[in-house]
């Protein structure tokens, strides 16, 4: 057999895996994971700072550290609603924890590119009084040039999103520390990464880990076994994947086999299929192939406030306005890309001739996120092309990173019974269609569920089927939605404030007359 370290995942959501720090341990230790770095923004998005805390000091078997939210919301209150919100004075509470060793992704680039003081960089200036020298993380897609020179000479040196061979030499070559995940894993980003004199300046991460994936095809070990696959040589591989996102966390205690390092570590007969044979953390064999999870983390009771974080009443047809003036028009509508999470801003025509728009008529579907945090706030629908097309709705409060109730349908009957399901559930997915309602609770926050692994892995696959059978297609439908609501996600998002133009940071009225030669939009 052979001995390696024990894999050290240094950023990543625990909340994308829909699950509580405890039940994450339990899923990811078979794989081979014993240490990872989690930037916990989606429950401070819904809960802020207090909650997040009683989130972190949840149990685990695994080492779980923490990276600070930098990016809560995700914007600004201007542009969405969030239950929580990270500034300065946050972060100086944030920082007495010794399990927080980082700054979560900064996010907001443009913060970052403006000469006004603002939120970001007044969390980044007091990180570094309180935690000098430790990394700031980031999260820069389509940053190049000197753009990217500013982004990295702001102190924000590490990248984690989908990466090109073209933006994998540009960043590596100014001095970025890369993050691959599993979407960056493909022939022409391997190549690149084959050159032996970059090893130390990437690792392997998993980001965002879907239940049914981590329960069917693994985590951070899926990644490095992809690479491999793809003709990364096997002592590079592993090299990505322990010491390097240890050295860059600075975590000198682990990540390698050696005198005085923590005994983590994993027995593989199988070194090309890293096929795991035990597990052990702490010099203690905590999971054996053989026999399973030796032991498991059991979740202690979780307060009732955490359990009922709706506060929106149920909605009615007549919340929805989608009156137009009569006549021929174009409106703005969102187009969403199949093989990215990408979006870009289209055009419909139209003819009006009751006062509303009939939707259905040009395929388009109706997309809304509704307020949840209490505050009642108007509707404010938009409509999607590439959305469902067989008759359904899909609402989820599983929407980043906000996490209002993010709902899309082939009818707005339909669309306003989705709500209201996910509304009396207190959180969750709802789908709905002519042959009824199915429903996934995630009862922690609208975005947790406190289910075993397996049976929420066996729910979301029946979300994902479901999407797949009433036509939404994407590499990977359920994160693909979600993020229809991530302000800061190239091109156009929605929130409860409506259709947002992401680079120019405001809303869109979909009613706008898209005039001919119009290039702005």
């Amino acid at each position: 057999m052979y001995l390696i370290p024990g894999l050290v995942d240094i950023h990543m959501h625990i909340e994308s895996s829909m699950t509580t720090p405890s039940e994450f341990s339990n899923a990811a230790l078979p794989h081979g994971t014993t240490t990872i770095v989690a930037d916990c923004h989606e429950v401070a998005n819904v809960f802020g700072v207090e909650g997040l805390e009683s989130y972190m000091d949840l149990p685990s078997q695994i080492d779980i550290f923490y990276s600070i939210p930098s990016s809560v919301p995700s914007t600004s209150f201007a542009l969405e609603t969030s239950g929580g919100s990270i500034d300065a004075a946050e972060v100086v509470r944030l920082c007495q924890r010794k399990d927080v060793i980082a700054l979560g992704e900064i996010m907001n680039a443009n913060d970052l590119f403006s000469s006004q003081e603002n939120r970001t960089k007044r969390i980044i200036d007091t990180f570094r009084e309180h935690k000098p020298g430790c990394p700031i993380e980031g999260h820069c897609p389509k940053i190049k040039g000197e753009l990217l020179s500013r982004f990295i000479a702001a102190g924000v040196d590490s990248d984690h999103t989908e990466q090109t061979a073209a933006s994998l030499r540009e960043k590596l070559s100014a001095g970025m520390f890369i993050q691959i995940q599993r979407k960056s894993i493909k022939q022409e980003t391997i190549e690149v990464l084959k050159d032996i004199h970059l090893a130390g300046s990437y690792c392997f991460c998993t980001d965002d880990v879907i239940p049914d994936v981590l329960f069917t095809e693994g985590h951070l070990d899926f990644v490095l076994k992809r690479a491999i696959h793809l003709g990364l040589p096997v002592n590079e591989a592993i090299y990505a994947a322990t010491y390097a996102p240890a050295r860059r966390m600075r975590l000198f205690d682990r990540g390698q086999i050696a005198p005085s390092k923590i005994a983590d570590f994993i027995l593989l007969d199988d070194l090309v299929n890293f096929h795991i044979k035990a597990v052990y953390k702490a010099g203690v064999c905590l999971y054996d192939s053989g026999v399973g999870l030796l032991q498991r983390v059991e979740l202690p009771i979780i307060a009732n406030d955490c359990l009922h974080s709706i506060k929106r009443l149920p909605i009615a047809e007549c919340d929805f306005d989608l009156s137009c003036p009569r006549g021929e028009r174009d409106i703005l509508v969102m187009e969403r890309e199949e093989t990215t999470t990408f979006t870009r801003l289209g055009r419909q025509k139209i003819s009006v001739e009751n006062g509303l728009v009939d939707f259905p008529s040009y395929g388009l579907n109706l997309l809304a996120v509704v307020e949840r945090y209490g505050y009642e706030s108007p509707i404010r629908p938009a409509f999607i092309k590439n959305g469902l097309t067989c008759p359904g709705a899909i609402c989820s409060s599983w929407a980043h990173d906000s996490h209002n109730l993010l709902v899309m349908g082939t009818s707005l009957a339909l669309v306003v019974k989705a709500v209201n399901a996910v509304i009396g559930m207190q959180g969750g997915i709802a789908m709905v269609d002519d042959e009824g309602i199915s429903l996934v609770p995630l009862s922690y926050g609208g975005i947790v569920s406190l289910k075993p692994m397996a049976e929420l892995s066996a729910e979301i696959q029946q979300v994902r089927q479901w999407l797949r059978s009433h036509g939404y297609r994407a590499e990977e439908e359920i994160m693909n939605f979600a993020v229809l609501t991530l302000p800061v996600s190239p091109i156009i998002k929605i929130s409860d404030k409506g259709l947002i133009d992401v680079p120019r940071k405001c809303i869109l009225d979909w009613r706008t007359y898209w005039m001919q030669g119009d290039t702005q939009l």
